[in-house]
């Protein structure tokens, strides 16, 4: 069977007061049809690139709503004179959202937690913007690999809402094939039986295939552990993207206290995001209570020379925390917020902060499945909602002390490769730093090379394959789990 129409469900006022270049027309009355005109022209070029049916509702003046259906176009909405747009979005997505896959463009997050609940995703009109953008880049793109003259024509001939473009939106190619129900069957028996309480499987955005085993409920968020690292690592190229900070930098010219230590004063950010800066780990760090934690991670002790091991743990990106803190001159969380949580649709996250404020950087965040899975979202599309792609293909570049390993980040890279060792990633952390080896590690020497994990204790899991277009997300508890095993399973 065909996949059902995905929505877009925009709020037109929403994102005329949201970006700057219409909101500037919008305290004109005699401008404002302007900005309206120029948000159509751009959802129009959207719709056609992305395939996705776009539904745009704006407040109404009049007794009755009214609608219109341009053809092979958008579908625009004016509510009624007792209901705002809101609250009719609302209301279409408790309709639809559980039959057809659909996406609501709100800055309102009251919006987006009741359209969530209904089973749409939720993203703001900055998270927008940028899908915009990337589908307008994409089509200029395809337009200049066009040769020809008669390419040219024939390509123009394709227009509308069917137009057969290679995924516009998200800057790569179409996915290789579609999954099996009998692979989405297996994998799905394979985390039931294994203490899981939550899978989500999703192609091109669309569901394929969502189960709660065990009790597990849509509704419950679960502790990513260590997936709160790749948040983190995409503020940290994102100030790097703003100039704040530099990767070779060290650290030391922002922290005097380690200007005396010889070995510490050589350590640079890149060495600290990649945990070979050669901090003692302090898994103390993760305890409840404590007085500063930037303070005592940057008191850890060498216990090997900056760039040449791979130490994981929550040292390091403490002390990234305190450099960032002292650059902001204000809270990274906000920062966090800004550049990362805002653009993905999400809202503020379980800091687990210590007396002076300072949150815990390796792990807290407590997710649903469906929230997860829009950092997925993001792997796929290479960053766009905060990255320039320059930023996110080198944020992904691993260390010489560990190639799989990056900002937060596990890759497959290796699995392309002669030699490639498939190995349980907790069980080799779980080893003394010393005796960790990660020479031609991979996840699953079957899965495609550019898959991109992020990986929890208790084999909490998201995957995203941005050549099948796949975002994977795995909750529960710690069992006998194999990422090797389950991912062999789903693309069989």
């Amino acid at each position: 069977m065909p996949s059902p129409l995905s929505y877009l469900l925009v709020d037109g006022h929403s994102v005329l007061h949201a970006w700057p270049e219409l909101k500037r027309h919008q305290v004109v009355a005699s401008k404002r049809h302007l900005a309206r005109t120029e948000l159509l022209k751009r959802l129009r070029d959207f719709q056609d690139s992305s395939g996705s049916q776009v539904v745009v509702v704006f407040d109404g003046t009049q007794a009755q709503m009214t609608e219109e259906r341009e053809k092979d176009g958008l579908q625009i909405i004016y509510a009624d004179s007792g209901n705002s747009a809101d609250h009719l979005i609302e209301k279409l997505a408790a309709k639809y959202a559980k039959t057809h896959p659909m996406r609501v463009v709100s800055a309102d997050g009251m919006v987006g937690e009741t359209v969530m609940a209904f089973g749409a995703d939720w993203i703001s009109p900055d998270m927008l913007k940028t899908l915009c953008q990337g589908a307008d880049k994409e089509i200029q793109q395809q337009i200049d690999k066009l040769k020809s003259r008669r390419q040219i024509m024939a390509w123009l001939g394709l227009g509308g809402a069917s137009m057969a473009l290679p995924s516009c939106a998200s800057g790569s190619s179409p996915p290789s094939g579609a999954l099996h129900e009998a692979s989405l069957s297996q994998a799905a028996k394979y985390c039931a039986t294994r203490k899981s309480r939550a899978l989500l499987i999703k192609q091109d955005g669309h569901i394929l295939h969502e189960s709660y085993p065990n009790a597990g409920r849509k509704d419950e968020p679960y502790r990513i552990f260590s997936g709160t690292k790749g948040f983190w690592g995409l503020a940290a190229m994102a100030a790097v993207e703003e100039g704040l900070i530099h990767l070779d930098e060290k650290v030391s010219e922002t922290l005097p206290e380690w200007k005396e230590d010889n070995r510490k004063s050589e350590i640079t950010l890149d060495q600290l995001l990649h945990f070979t800066g050669g901090l003692e780990r302090c898994l103390k760090l993760h305890e409840d209570g404590l007085k500063d934690r930037n303070q005592l991670a940057m008191a850890r002790p060498l216990v090997a020379a900056p760039g040449k091991s791979f130490i994981y743990g929550p040292s390091q990106l403490q002390v990234f925390h305190e450099v960032l803190k002292r650059k902001l001159k204000k809270s990274p969380t906000h920062y966090l917020e800004k550049q990362v949580l805002k653009p993905l649709g999400l809202g503020s996250q379980r800091y687990l902060p210590d007396a002076a404020g300072n949150p815990l950087l390796a792990a807290g965040f407590v997710m649903t499945a469906r929230h997860w899975a829009k950092m997925g979202d993001l792997l796929l599309e290479k960053g766009s909602a905060v990255l320039n792609s320059s930023s996110f293909e080198k944020m992904l570049q691993g260390s010489k002390a560990n190639p799989a390993y990056s900002f937060g980040f596990w890759n497959n890279l290796a699995a392309g490769k002669a030699g490639a060792r498939e190995i349980d990633i907790e069980d080799q952390l779980e080893r003394d730093w010393s005796r960790q080896s990660w020479a031609n590690v991979c996840l699953c020497k079957d899965a495609p090379p550019d898959l991109i994990a992020c990986i929890g204790s208790s084999y909490q899991r998201l995957y995203a394959i941005p050549s099948r277009r796949l975002v994977i997300v795995r909750l529960g508890q710690n069992a006998n789990f194999s990422d090797a095993d389950f991912l062999r399973l789903i693309l069989a």
